[in-house]
């Protein structure tokens, strides 16, 4: 990782966001409803005048939804680039990206598939980025104020970094009080499972890792990280952190295999591993700066710090 990339220019008052959906579409409500609370903040807003068409899956073509990315990235007016949402597609528009020119930094906010860019903006362009709230689920009104508050502090340059407290240690290592130092990458653990063997896969190597799942039982959480693990993708990793796996209970039931199945997998580990990280795609979606140098404190209580990669704020 280069310690010495340019940061991040924070939000400020007019700063213009590209608005672009990679993957599945939604309303026309809550589109309006997340481009308003925007504007109320005092920012510009730009989306394109098709950002929904005609598509099997996702929310356009690959080729008009690639277009709408690239001239996100691209535009040297905008500040950054928020995701109106998640699901299946943005992996997809990974082979027109590299036919592009390498886009001056900016900042993008998203996660779930978003994590298919996330990893190649860390991985090909040495960038921060932010694993947030996308601006469907803000314009449903279902993220909490003080998530919203943390989330534009951090955007707008007013903090240095994030701070994680009261991680839960899965193995011996977790337990064993020392600060691990490494460049923080990760999200959705399906999305980084279905890039290993092609040329965006996700290095774990001398990094922290943050994984996260939604709708995906215990016996398919085991399959991916197995997966992982068969792939060699562990190896030399610092350290792993489970943030949340929600919707993933046994049929008929309301109850989660997945808790004992973390822990079990921790202890075969030779690095710390630790649950309890409040982001992911419950209602707690906690912003996690991904791509800077993290630092970990291992103990009977981790704490996560990352910095974030903007700028502060005069």
């Amino acid at each position: 990782m280069n310690k010495n990339k340019k940061l991040l220019q924070p939000l400020k008052q007019a700063s213009l966001i590209d608005v672009v959906a990679p993957g599945f579409g939604c309303s026309e409500t809550d589109l309006q409803n997340g481009l308003k609370w925007l504007e109320a903040l005092g920012f510009k807003v730009r989306v394109p005048q098709n950002i929904f068409g005609s598509d099997l899956l996702h929310s356009n073509t690959d080729q008009i939804r690639a277009k709408h990315l690239i001239e996100a990235l691209s535009k040297k007016d905008s500040t950054a680039v928020w995701f109106l949402r998640g699901g299946y597609g943005t992996n997809r528009l990974l082979p027109y990206l590299s036919k592009m020119k390498k886009p001056a930094p900016k900042i993008l906010v998203g996660l779930s598939d978003i994590t298919s860019l996330h990893i190649y903006a860390i991985q090909k362009w040495g960038w921060s980025v932010f694993h947030g709230s996308h601006l469907d689920r803000i314009g449903k009104g279902t993220v909490p104020e003080h998530v919203l508050v943390e989330t534009m502090d951090t955007l707008r340059g007013k903090i240095p970094q994030v701070e994680f407290v009261g991680l839960k240690p899965l193995n011996r290592l977790a337990l064993k009080k020392s600060k691990i130092k490494a460049q923080i990458v990760g999200g959705n653990l399906k999305v980084i499972e279905g890039h290993i063997g092609t040329p965006d896969a996700l290095s774990l190597q001398n990094r922290i890792v943050m994984l996260e799942e939604i709708g995906e039982r215990a016996y398919r959480v085991d399959r991916m990280l197995f997966h992982l693990e068969q792939s060699k993708s562990f190896k030399k990793c610092k350290a792993v952190i489970f943030g949340q796996f929600i919707q993933d209970f046994e049929p008929g039931t309301t109850q989660s295999k997945t808790p004992e199945l973390l822990e079990k997998w921790a202890e075969q580990q030779n690095f710390a591993v630790f649950s309890g990280l409040p982001c992911g795609h419950d209602i707690e979606q906690r912003i996690l700066p991904l791509g800077g140098l993290a630092t970990l404190e291992t103990g009977n209580i981790g704490v996560l710090t990352c910095p974030t990669g903007v700028a502060l704020c005069d």
